[in-house]
């Protein structure tokens, strides 16, 4: 410990080590009493504590088990009590895999862990400014982790987490803004094997769950907007990806729309169906969003991308003029209730293409904060596609396919995006258009190329 001090000394990042039991919250105030007075507000907090007293539960005490819930549920509590009104922007709270797959001997452990990944959920919608995570630890080779525990992993065919790539991946998670609150870190082969398929998923579709669904109504009954469905064909390549390597979604394509006509009742069952593409590389699969019936909805073919795109490549198009109305929400090109009204300010728009201000899910207020990409923000970049064809064809028009969709950050979106679409081309039929969006530092988060936008009929 005197070692880590003296390297944070040396590295120029001045240390306080203050002894003190987590659970007490006065004493926790006292401690960072003095710690504001010296260096300001508190702006990170790490909640790292924890203790083990691992017995079956038939050989465990009262004592015992409240021991190892304490320190990890009343520590948070009093961490979060006594930086209740500092400008907190990371709160990270170190959790572990005995939360999600549960461990021998470890009830109280668990049920302590769970406490932390479901407060991080509630935490990350209550701070939309603050980077949160639980990140769920895998045993590592270190800590708690005795000679005699790491023998045991070792029997059970569990590897140990290095500490230098633990640190590593502790500081690249702290990095991704755009990542989910709840994370697992374990050691483990980097990627996949190779004959490792996405899973499929079900998703039940209600109104209770999806209540910004019933803001997406065309010709009077709620329809499924195709971010949303790309959004479950992006959590298909969950298991086969690392989180957050970007993805290329390629020929996106609405085979017809999905009438939810049961939102309000039993809900919509949607399957995700996933298999080996047929040609090209190992790494490409295709994806499938079915109805109950077997029938097909919104299809793609998933792959990593090859490389980030260019941020600088996306210039603000030739020509804008400002629309004449600042409400661009009409009930006819635009058709989307509050909850999808994603588009906060248009710069302008012309032949050449158009540019606009775009909010996420978060601000639409849409819960729930698993995300693997934000539906919000996506759906409000083809809205701006959306005015563009109007200005160009004269007519309101829908998304009807996309030849690449690049996902470059996942998650919800943390602030306002900029939104550009680049024209391409006007034909009998609709409009052809390129989009992207990218987060307020600057990268893109996402980039549709080959937009396909068809006239609507009346």
């Amino acid at each position: 410990m005197r070692a880590t001090l003296a390297a944070l000394e040396a590295a120029g990042s001045p240390v306080r080590y203050v002894p003190v039991d987590v659970r007490d919250e006065a004493a926790v105030r006292a401690a960072l009493r003095e710690v504001r007075a010296s260096w300001g507000p508190v702006t990170g907090l790490v909640h790292g504590a924890g203790v083990l007293a691992d017995r079956h539960l038939a050989d465990k005490t009262d004592a015992q088990f409240d021991l190892v819930l304490s320190t990890k549920v009343d520590g948070l509590r009093a961490l979060l009590a006594a930086t209740a009104d500092d400008p907190l922007d990371l709160l990270c709270l170190f959790s572990s895999v005995a939360a999600t797959s549960g461990n021998a001997g470890q009830a109280d452990y668990a049920m302590a862990n769970a406490v932390l990944d479901h407060v991080a959920s509630a935490e990350s919608v209550r701070r939309p400014g603050c980077l949160v995570r639980s990140v769920a630890w895998g045993p590592w080779q270190a800590g708690m982790v005795t000679p005699a525990l790491a023998a045991h992993f070792g029997r059970s065919g569990i590897p140990l987490l290095a500490v230098d790539r633990g640190a590593a991946a502790f500081v690249a998670e702290l990095g991704d803004t755009g990542g989910a609150p709840r994370v697992v870190i374990a050691a483990g082969d980097a990627v996949p094997a190779a004959d490792t398929a996405p899973r499929p998923a079900r998703v039940l579709v209600r109104g209770s769950r999806h209540p910004q669904l019933a803001d997406h109504e065309i010709a009077g009954a709620p329809v499924l907007p195709v971010a949303m469905a790309l959004n479950w064909l992006t959590g298909a390549a969950a298991s086969r990806w690392r989180p957050g390597e970007p993805l290329i979604l390629r020929d996106v394509r609405v085979y017809r729309k999905c009438v939810l006509s049961r939102l309000d009742g039993a809900g919509h069952r949607l399957d995700v169906r996933v298999a080996a593409a047929a040609t090209g590389a190992p790494s490409r699969w295709e994806a499938e969003l079915r109805d109950e019936t077997g029938a097909p909805h919104v299809g793609a073919v998933l792959e990593r991308a090859a490389a980030v795109p260019d941020p600088a490549a996306w210039t603000t198009p030739e020509g804008l003029d400002v629309p004449a109305s600042p409400r661009v929400y009409d009930g006819h090109v635009l058709f989307h209730g509050p909850r999808f009204r994603a588009v906060r300010a248009v710069r302008g728009v012309s032949r050449h293409g158009a540019e606009a201000t775009v909010v996420g899910a978060r601000e639409l207020g849409w819960p729930g904060d698993a995300w693997p990409l934000d539906a919000g923000a996506l759906d409000g970049g083809l809205q701006v596609a959306l005015l563009w064809a109007h200005g160009v064809l004269g007519e309101a028009a829908l998304p009807m396919a996309v030849a690449e969709c690049g996902v470059y950050r996942r998650g919800p979106a943390r602030g306002p995006l900029r939104c550009v679409v680049r024209a391409r081309k006007t034909h009998e039929t609709g409009a052809r258009c390129d989009v992207a969006l990218l987060d307020p530092d600057g990268p893109v988060r996402f980039e549709l190329l080959g937009v396909e936008l068809v006239r609507r009929p009346s």
